[in-house]
């Protein structure tokens, strides 16, 4: 026998019933836990095991840096030689520490900076609670952090920024913590202080908290915490002029030098972040005015960071990297906003606001997930078979050549594996062409020309067309044109990849002089 229809008041009953229960529904403590930090810190954890096997090939410079100082050479590159090429001293050095005990300075970048990550995800998770008590919903910039490709993957490719993230929001929510507290010591001064060891932007991120402060920005404890991250910092600055004769990195002077540049640069770098973030990033602005709305400092400040940091990026001309590495440190802070928007919204446990968010999650997580797989698939497939196939495939030919000076842009890998003598083409390990014109890459001209072949280095690393006859690159054209270059140089080795080939020119006295036992580092003349 066929069912009765059912009623109207029975076909809506469980809407009724699901809006009633949204009305007084408040997961546990232990719940928020579990779903809010637990369970992304486990997709963390396969995230960042996933993305482990890439080392990017800056950070084989500061690798080779650390080698050196547990060798007893100092903090240089090439040995004798004292210039910064690094910007990341703290990280540096912590690691040269490692190398000194017979750690591996690759492997150990690796576990600090997945360690960092986690340490990321559990600071976001609390501070998250400072934004706004966690009720209906768990936290959401954890999740959001959790299949971030920036964390998990920068915080493992080598460098320091896993590292850095979690000294500058750390360093912010142990800010806040103290403020609560009226005789709690500043220990977020020395927080910010490692913090600006590892990265010259920490200021940024501790001066735009402190001016959240209000009257509070000239209290007793805020000037300790000031003076807390101005000590180590002035004693590094001394240090620095004293060591290597400059009061800035190599590296700041070989960045820059071309602001239009930069700007333009910079400029579309952010747009492609939020174009590669996606509509989510709209829920930071319903995040910001439920901050106002509760007159909080928290939110404010994760709002000026996330907004002048960008400044920053774009004045500074973005980075070369793949997938926006300098947006990293301010990626908590973003997320943290845009959770707080999705939350509160949610929070009012309106039946079809619910309904409407689960759609736009449902779609969120598939375009996130399908943005992770294409990341990993960049990184750990194309990105390591291209950096295997030109800097390891010089390598592997350069170790087994007569040792001597190598004239290279891309010196990371290079240089750490051979250890042999470099002249750095792009300048950020060179004292002559990081101050040169023009901007990153474009330091070119006379004054370049005139640098490489005072040096005449034993080989050159070029990108050359053809038969290793035609140079497609700037820099390349200006040396392979001089006149200085075919009485002096022939070719070597070919690493075909194309269109372009990795051409390493070998310096035509070079092998006689190494087998009569000259020094083959010594610069050559005409």
């Amino acid at each position: 026998m066929a069912a009765a229809p059912q009623s109207p008041d029975n076909a809506l009953r469980p809407l009724y019933r699901l809006r009633s229960w949204l009305r007084v529904a408040r997961p546990s403590p232990r719940l928020h836990l579990l779903l809010g930090l637990g369970v992304p810190l486990v997709i963390l954890a396969v995230n960042l095991w996933g993305f482990a096997s890439f080392t990017i090939d800056d950070a084989y410079i500061s690798f080779r840096y650390s080698h050196n100082l547990a060798d007893g050479l100092g903090l240089v590159y090439n040995a004798g030689e004292r210039i910064e090429g690094y910007t990341n001293f703290l990280w540096t050095l912590l690691l040269g520490l490692q190398a000194a005990l017979g750690l591996d300075p690759v492997l150990m970048s690796k576990v600090m900076g997945a360690a960092s990550a986690f340490g990321v995800l559990i600071v976001t998770y609390f501070f998250a609670a400072r934004l706004l008590p966690f009720g209906l919903i768990p936290c959401v910039a954890t999740w959001l952090l959790a299949t971030s490709t920036l964390l998990a993957g920068y915080s493992v490719f080598g460098l320091e920024t896993g590292f850095f993230t979690l000294l500058v929001l750390g360093g912010v929510y142990q800010l806040y913590r103290e403020e609560d507290r009226e005789r709690a010591f500043p220990w977020s001064g020395l927080i910010f202080a490692a913090a600006g060891l590892t990265r010259p932007e920490a200021p940024l991120f501790l001066g735009l908290a402190m001016l959240t402060l209000g009257r509070r920005f000239v209290s007793p404890r805020n000037l300790l915490r000031g003076a807390l991250f101005v000590a180590p910092i002035a004693l590094h600055l001394l240090w620095r002029r004293y060591y290597y004769g400059d009061w800035l990195p190599a590296t700041l002077y070989a960045k820059t030098g071309d602001l239009s540049r930069q700007l333009r640069g910079g400029s579309g770098y952010m747009r492609g972040y939020l174009e590669f973030l996606g509509y989510i990033a709209l829920f930071a602005l319903p995040g910001l005015a439920v901050g106002l709305a509760r007159r909080s400092r928290e939110a404010i400040a994760c709002a000026l960071i996330a907004v002048l940091f960008g400044a920053y990026i774009v004045l500074v001309g973005g980075d070369w990297m793949p997938h926006h590495r300098f947006v990293a440190p301010i990626e908590p802070f973003f997320f943290l906003l845009i959770g707080l928007g999705i939350r509160r919204i949610l929070e009012l446990r309106g039946l079809f606001l619910l309904l409407v968010m689960l759609a736009l999650g449902g779609f969120y997580t598939n375009h996130r997930v399908k943005n992770l797989k294409k990341s990993h698939a960049r990184f750990v497939e194309q990105e390591y078979r291209a950096h295997m196939r030109t800097a390891g495939a010089a390598s592997e030919w350069l170790e087994q050549q007569p040792p001597g000076k190598i004239a290279i842009g891309d010196i990371g890998l290079v240089g750490y594996r051979t250890n042999y003598p470099l002249l750095d083409t792009l300048g950020l390990v060179d004292p002559v062409i990081s101050k040169l014109p023009g901007g990153y890459t474009q330091k070119l001209g006379k004054p370049f020309a005139d640098r490489i072949f005072d040096q005449m280095p034993a080989y050159m690393v070029l990108i050359v067309a053809g038969n290793c006859d035609r140079p497609t690159m700037a820099g390349s054209r200006i040396i392979v044109h001089d006149p200085r270059f075919a009485p002096n140089y022939k070719t070597g080795h070919r690493i075909r990849l194309g269109s372009n080939n990795w051409c390493i020119f070998e310096h035509r006295a070079h092998r006689a002089m190494a087998e009569a036992g000259a020094d083959p580092a010594a610069p050559r003349t005409l």
